[in-house]
């Protein structure tokens, strides 16, 4: 099992991927990183930062390592703002890691009446499950912090946390959203749009897909919707 065994802000995310262009050597960004994360204390949690990044972002996308490639989320932080892609940068972290998509289930299953969750309760939960590793809590408060950053969770306690208003996405964004999702998750140009996995879209405001799908339908995908069918076929 892969940890999810860093924070992320979502400004560390965007800066990055502004600031590096392909056909580079990923260590030539070594450096400059560390003015990035300048909150970060060390050399060594900095280089761990920038690798879950470049795991997640970069090298996600592309069989070596060695030079960079331009991907579809490295074009959109030159042409995006960040609060565009906040959501998308959440979005991609739950699919790379299927340890955030289980925290997601379970966090869904830890808040009580006033929409409040213990981090304690919610680590018991998950050791139940994956069992008393490591690198199981670290992932738990890896994933707190970083739904903090995204302003998804506020922190209220030393182990307490308030769910925020969930945020909306705009039809481009669902769009993007889908894009992702055909490519990065499913690895299909063709998505069931009755069977999107939840744990993906929990954190924001309910989305009509069906609309999103009409809008771009001839653009983006073919929307083929029947009695038995509810797809789009991506023209990517």
């Amino acid at each position: 099992m892969i940890g999810f065994d860093r924070p992320l802000k979502p400004e560390w995310i965007y800066t990055t991927l502004k600031m590096i262009e392909p056909g580079e050597n990923p260590s030539k960004y070594n450096l400059p990183f560390e003015d990035i994360a300048k909150e970060l204390v060390g050399k060594e949690g900095k280089r761990k930062v920038r690798t879950v990044i470049f795991r997640g972002f970069v090298y996600s996308f592309q069989e070596k390592r060695n030079i960079i490639e331009s991907n579809i989320i490295m074009e959109w932080a030159k042409k995006y703002p960040l609060e565009q892609l906040r959501l998308l940068f959440l979005v991609k972290i739950l699919m790379d890691y299927e340890i955030t998509r289980f925290i997601t289930n379970k966090i869904r299953l830890s808040f009580d009446h006033t929409n409040q969750l213990s981090s304690s309760i919610l680590s018991k939960k998950m050791v139940q499950e994956y069992g008393d590793r490591d690198v199981v809590k670290r992932s738990v408060r890896s994933f707190l912090k970083t739904l903090v950053h995204f302003k998804i969770l506020e922190q209220i306690g030393t182990q307490k946390y308030r769910l925020m208003n969930r945020p909306s996405m705009s039809n481009e964004q669902v769009k993007n959203f889908l894009l992702l999702y055909s490519k990065v998750f499913l690895k299909s140009a063709m998505i069931d749009l009755s069977n999107i996995d939840s744990s993906l879209l929990y954190y924001f405001k309910e989305i009509d897909l069906k609309d999103v799908a009409k809008k771009y339908h001839s653009k983006e995908w073919e929307y083929i919707r029947d009695v038995n069918r509810n797809h789009l076929l991506m023209k990517y």
